[in-house]
């Protein structure tokens, strides 16, 4: 479980790094602390009670500050796959909520549960400023959600969502092969973690 969260908090950083943000600019980002924390989180829920209780004692305040900060909270409960990377407050997300890798979540993106579930987002999904994803809905790989559009149905991969009060455009958009992410993940296993980094394209 630690090596987990540490290969997590490393793609996040990496991928954030690879923005152009520099290690100075991390440690001063809230964002980058409300991710990092997030990791932290999840691990200490995994302990065995006795050890959990008392670290997330310690632990709520540091999350509570940071969360008001940053203006932005990740649930502990919702499932975020490595590389996400956020930018600007105001930002929600429904703890029962799944995003994959390599995701981007601008200022005010939403991603909010309903009776139908809660959003499901595929690899390398960008939720524009001010986005609001509402229910049980599946958005696929490299999708992309303009700003202020609001989706409550399903987004094909690589699909390109534009549209305000429900009013929803989905157009077919380039995908990457299959194969060529495969042959990715076969290739990045074999290899020590700072060369497997330069694999991590998106």
């Amino acid at each position: 479980m630690a090596f987990d969260i540490l290969d997590l908090i490393w793609r996040d950083f990496d991928r954030m790094a690879r923005a152009g943000a520099t290690p100075l600019q991390l440690l001063a980002d809230p964002a980058s602390w409300v991710v990092a924390g997030h990791r932290i989180g999840r691990a200490l829920h995994a302990l065995p009670a006795a050890l959990r209780t008392p670290l997330l004692f310690a632990y709520r305040p540091c999350e509570i500050a940071i969360g008001a900060l940053a203006g932005m909270n990740l649930p502990v409960d919702a499932e975020i796959g490595g590389g996400l990377r956020v930018n600007g407050a105001g930002i929600l997300i429904s703890p029962h909520a799944h995003i994959g890798r390599d995701c981007d979540l601008s200022r005010g993106a939403a991603l909010l549960e309903s009776e139908t579930g809660a959003p499901w987002l595929g690899d390398r999904v960008y939720v524009g400023a001010g986005a609001k994803v509402v229910g049980g809905v599946r958005i696929g790989n490299d999708a992309r959600i303009g700003a202020c559009a609001v989706v409550d149905r399903d987004v094909p991969d690589g699909g390109i969502v534009a549209g305000v009060l429900g009013v929803v455009e989905t157009v077919r958009g380039r995908r990457r092969p299959p194969l060529l992410d495969n042959l990715r993940r076969v290739v990045r296993a074999f290899l020590p973690r700072p060369t497997q980094l330069l694999l991590r394209t998106g």
